[in-house]
């Protein structure tokens, strides 16, 4: 695909529907953060941008957490992923990408950036998330993880990935990220918080859940529709015989506060 930011326009139906929400103690632990940082000066109402917020997961539970009072706005580039977005209430969607986020310097209180920095030019979003924070913002970095260490299934799952997918890795999501953030003048003070959690599906929720990935349209290409749902299709059947899919998850949120 020449550009990428079109990635899931094909998935944006599967994607609203099977992809997982963010456990309510890490969106805590957010919401705490950013309040600690805050100061008189900031713009009203507060400014809270969801950049690279696909079909509003991340941005609604922004709405969530913090409430009715901040402008809650997600940015996102797909054409597809924007419009099932914006079918919600409460919140707004523009079309942006991560290094050119369309807001004014020092305007935003967060800037969050939830299951979707692995696609940025990571170091020109730092750079344009200390642009848009006002002094004592924050910018977090919210990933939900499929943790391979804990399940004999998930391990078996990622080991599908790896063999069909294209140079697909398991740990593609593993950056140093409260480096980056530290090395970006303009940020300091890092923190990182983790949650574990374990979510039930169906089978059938979670094949959906599979054909949602980017990363599993690559094992759909190399092996087919058909046969890429029956591989999934056995793996739960295997690990799951009663019918209900565990699967364990690690929520991992990184934080960085703009300095003055």
């Amino acid at each position: 695909m020449s550009d990428r930011t079109q990635a899931f326009d094909r998935l944006s139906e599967n994607y609203q529907r099977f992809r997982p929400d963010y456990p309510e103690p890490v969106l805590e632990r957010l919401r705490r953060y950013v309040l600690d940082g805050a100061r008189e000066s900031w713009p009203r109402p507060w400014l809270l941008l969801d950049v690279g917020a696909g079909t509003g997961i991340s941005t609604r539970a922004l709405r969530r957490a913090f409430g009715p009072e901040p402008r809650v706005v997600g940015v996102e580039p797909g054409h597809a992923m924007r419009g099932a977005a914006a079918e919600d209430d409460g919140v707004e969607y523009v079309d942006g990408r991560a290094e050119h986020v369309p807001f004014p310097d020092a305007s935003a209180s967060l800037v969050l950036a939830a299951q979707a920095v692995h696609w940025f030019d990571r170091p020109a979003f730092y750079a344009e998330a200390a642009r848009l924070l006002a002094p004592g913002g924050t910018v977090a970095v919210l990933d939900n993880d499929r943790d391979w260490t804990a399940s004999a299934f998930t391990d078996a799952y990622e080991r599908l990935m790896e063999e069909h997918g294209d140079d697909y890795r398991r740990d593609y999501r593993a950056f140093d990220t409260r480096g980056e953030m530290a090395a970006q003048d303009g940020l300091g003070e890092t923190a990182e918080f983790s949650a574990a959690w374990t979510r039930e599906l169906t089978p059938e929720g979670y094949v959906g859940h599979a054909m949602s990935s980017t990363k599993m349209a690559a094992v759909r290409r190399n092996l087919g529709e058909e046969r890429t749902r029956a591989a999934v299709g056995a793996l739960v059947a295997e690990h799951f015989p009663d019918g209900v899919v565990r699967v364990p998850y690690l929520t991992r949120l990184r934080l960085a506060r703009r300095t003055s």
